[in-house]
């Protein structure tokens, strides 16, 4: 991505709606103006960590009102072979829920070598339809203005140019956008807090940035928690700005606010956050960091089952059955959401059948058939989507 090229592009786009205008001056009064709200505030790093290769997370915590809380950013050097691109449920192309976490193991599965995700767009709550466009590797893949509102968007050129802007920069710039998603609102300009909320209601956010350096952020804060009371939308600019935004926008918050990546030599995404709902929520899609090659495949291997689970059965011992006889097994899910399935690698004697379900335990009976001779197996397979068949039991007549 050319993404030194990010703020040229983005004040080309303030030729077409004024409004929209990032300018190219130097940092000033205003950026010192705003900065210095934050004089009550006690921010500190907690860590830091190179995802890829300039792509780092950072964690801080930050007291405000005797309070502290939390936040994360998530940021892309100038000059980092990581892309950026959104996601839909399952990683595809219908609109819906999935939890970010599940998108980005999906991501792993369609091949794409996933090392964060975070979430992006507002959404119907009934459907899952995004209240903005959707264009993912040129693709459109959800409409502009179809929800019937006048939504901002901010995404990638084909020339890895960042862009954001209204319905008139969209009309003029969409054949040239590779990735696109929308936005709430401009939080940021030219250093500046222009944020037109002013309400004081905080609450979990999450937010996108450019520095000066052409280096783009994602911010995430927690909130509605004893342990991290959130920000007002004025609040979450003012802290971009500590960041170095020159220029930020707001995406989905609330309980929506979540990010995910890979702890310290692991091969498993986790929630790096502590989404305020308790666990992750279904949203209606995320941005998704993509570095160079392809996902190992003891990612791949976690991400399967993280996304469909993992079968455990009640027994694994040889179990013998005379003609005409049954015995049902129980297989038990471990995580995912996506039902086993069973099958016998010789069928000339022995059957298997779906028998019932009782929450994760789910019930199969293998039956000897009546010509089945005395000393003649089979062995009972469980498999489930994307990943090898186990071997449970051999069944013995």
């Amino acid at each position: 991505m050319k993404r030194k090229q990010w703020l040229a592009a983005l004040l080309a786009a303030g030729l077409v709606a004024a409004q929209c205008v990032l300018p190219a001056g130097e940092p000033g009064s205003a950026l010192t103006a705003q900065a210095s709200a934050f004089t009550s505030w006690s921010i500190s790093q907690e860590s830091s960590r190179a995802l890829a290769a300039g792509l780092t997370q950072t964690d801080y915590s930050y007291t405000i009102e005797g309070v502290t809380s939390r936040y994360t950013t998530l940021t892309l050097s100038a000059d980092s072979p990581v892309t950026v691109r959104p996601a839909m449920p399952w990683d595809g192309v219908s609109i819906g829920f999935d939890t970010v976490r599940d998108m980005a193991n999906s991501g792993i599965m369609n091949g794409s070598n996933v090392v964060a995700a975070i979430n992006g767009d507002m959404y119907n709550t009934s459907t899952g339809a995004p209240w903005g466009v959707v264009i993912q590797n040129g693709n459109l893949i959800h409409g502009y203005n179809v929800a019937g509102r006048d939504w901002l968007f901010v995404g990638f050129t084909k020339e890895g140019e960042l862009i954001y802007g209204d319905k008139a920069v969209y009309d003029q710039k969409w054949p040239e956008l590779e990735q696109a998603m929308g936005l709430h609102c401009v939080l940021v300009e030219n250093g500046a807090n222009v944020c037109a909320d002013k309400s004081t209601l905080r609450a979990p956010r999450t937010a996108i940035g450019v520095k000066r350096d052409g280096s783009v952020f994602f911010l995430a804060a927690d909130g509605r928690q004893d342990s991290s009371i959130g920000l007002s939308l004025t609040e979450l600019a003012d802290l971009m700005i500590k960041e170095g935004a020159v220029w930020a926008g707001n995406l989905d918050g609330g309980g929506s606010t979540t990010v995910v990546s890979r702890d310290i030599g692991s091969d498993r995404l986790t929630v790096q956050n502590t989404p305020s709902d308790g666990s992750e929520r279904n949203v209606s899609n995320c941005w998704l960091f993509v570095a160079p090659g392809e996902p190992t495949a003891a990612q791949k291997e976690i991400a399967s089952t993280d996304l469909y689970g993992k079968v455990v059965s009640d027994t694994t011992n040889p179990v013998t059955l005379q003609p005409g006889k049954s015995y049902q097994f129980r297989m038990t899910l471990v995580s995912g959401s996506n039902p086993p399935d069973c099958y016998l690698d010789s069928t000339e004697y022995f059957t298997v059948s779906y028998v019932g379900r009782e929450g994760r335990d789910y019930f199969y009976k293998v039956t000897a058939k009546e010509n089945a001779p005395a000393g003649v197996s089979a062995t009972l397979y469980s498999f489930l989507p994307g990943q090898t068949a186990v071997a449970q039991c051999k069944v013995c007549a």
